[in-house]
């Protein structure tokens, strides 16, 4: 019988191969809300819909299972926070779960989601949603079915086994909690702005930012707080995101309006926290967990750090004004640092989550 250190190397490499197969997924992923052309929508969704079952049938192989439980007992797990011992559970966890799957739910899922991606986006240019509810609708049923398939507790919500996908271990329950604790702060916090007297001229924010000189400015800032453009890229898409699809490359995603500063500045920080995350990921760990985000709320907690946190501060802006001035003239020329940094932090809501402000997010 082979040691436990070539019965991890294997497992390791098992895993890996079916990292590589959902890495190219996201690379036409990415392709498709930036630059493919609306008429390869159909084959992309068949593209994607492939590797999304190779992989899955991949890393739910039964070489894996018995990978893992022949180390299940061994000496690599005798330390419980070790990068071994680290991975080989967390591993367990996302085969246990995956294997519950079938994998041709797996490929309708990614097919179905990939072609919904393209009617939103006419939906949105058209500004009729009703366009988009029978897919949004086949979308809701099929994740019915997998939330079916994984399993929930007896007393729990369907909505548990979809959550631990993104926050392991954590349920509706426990988030509602966390909502409510939030809304008893946050509504007074809110009452208590809109019947202030003090508000911020964010006429400033609509008057003519040309993007190309917006462009310039995001990618500026996205360089100077970290982000490696060595390794990524920033392009514009409909919806603003970011994808890692590994060691060396990460894409970032911004949209533009010409009469709107926050949208595009805001949201290029936004994904560059996102990215910079991603670029931080241990590169010899690649595919497994000790080399992947550990939750998307840890995630965006990045995100929001940079955009918010560090990228509405006074200190951050002056440094920036300046820049944003030169580049900007006709709208900010006779603008104060002051008055901007609170037209930047205003408080309105909006039922556009990407352009929220802190308060009403």
């Amino acid at each position: 019988m082979p040691d436990t250190e070539t019965l991890y190397r294997k497992l390791v490499t098992h895993i890996q191969k079916a990292a590589l197969l959902s890495s190219c997924g996201s690379v036409l992923s990415w392709d498709r809300e930036t630059y493919m052309p609306d008429g390869g929508n159909e084959l992309r969704s068949r593209q994607l819909s492939l590797l999304a079952g190779l992989a899955h049938e991949w890393s739910t192989s039964p070489e894996v299972g018995g990978l893992l439980d022949q180390l299940a007992d061994s000496e690599l797990n005798d330390a419980p926070d070790s990068e071994t011992a680290v991975n080989i559970r967390e591993i367990r966890r996302q085969y246990e779960r995956a294997r519950r799957l079938p994998t041709d739910l797996v490929r309708e899922i990614s097919r179905v989601t990939a072609l919904a991606q393209h009617h939103w986006a006419e939906a949105r240019a058209a500004n009729n949603f009703l366009q988009f509810e029978p897919w949004l609708q086949q979308i809701v049923k099929l994740k019915q079915e997998e939330a079916a398939a994984v399993g929930y507790a007896e007393n729990g919500e369907p909505y548990d086994a979809l959550m631990d996908e993104y926050e392991p271990s954590v349920n509706s329950h426990r988030i509602s909690g966390v909502f409510q604790q939030l809304r008893t702060e946050l509504v007074p916090l809110l009452d208590a702005i809109r019947g202030s007297n003090a508000a911020p001229d964010t006429s400033i924010l609509t008057r003519s930012y040309p993007v190309a000189q917006q462009e310039k400015l995001a990618t500026l800032a996205a360089a100077r707080v970290g982000f490696d453009f060595q390794r990524g890229r920033l392009d514009v898409t409909t919806h603003p995101f970011c994808s890692g699809f590994g060691p060396g490359d990460c894409r970032l995603t911004t949209r533009y309006d010409s009469r709107f500063f926050s949208a595009a500045f805001f949201g290029t920080l936004h994904e560059t926290g996102h990215g910079m995350y991603e670029q931080g990921l241990r590169e010899d760990a690649f595919g497994l967990p000790m080399g992947s985000a550990v939750s998307l709320g840890i995630h965006e907690s990045q995100s929001r750090l940079w955009e918010n946190l560090v990228g509405r501060s006074q200190s951050f802006w002056k440094h920036f004004f300046p820049i944003a001035t030169e580049l900007f003239p006709d709208a900010l020329g006779s603008v104060s640092e002051k008055d901007f940094h609170f037209a930047i932090n205003s408080v309105t809501p909006s039922f556009i989550r990407v352009e929220a402000d802190e308060v009403t997010y």
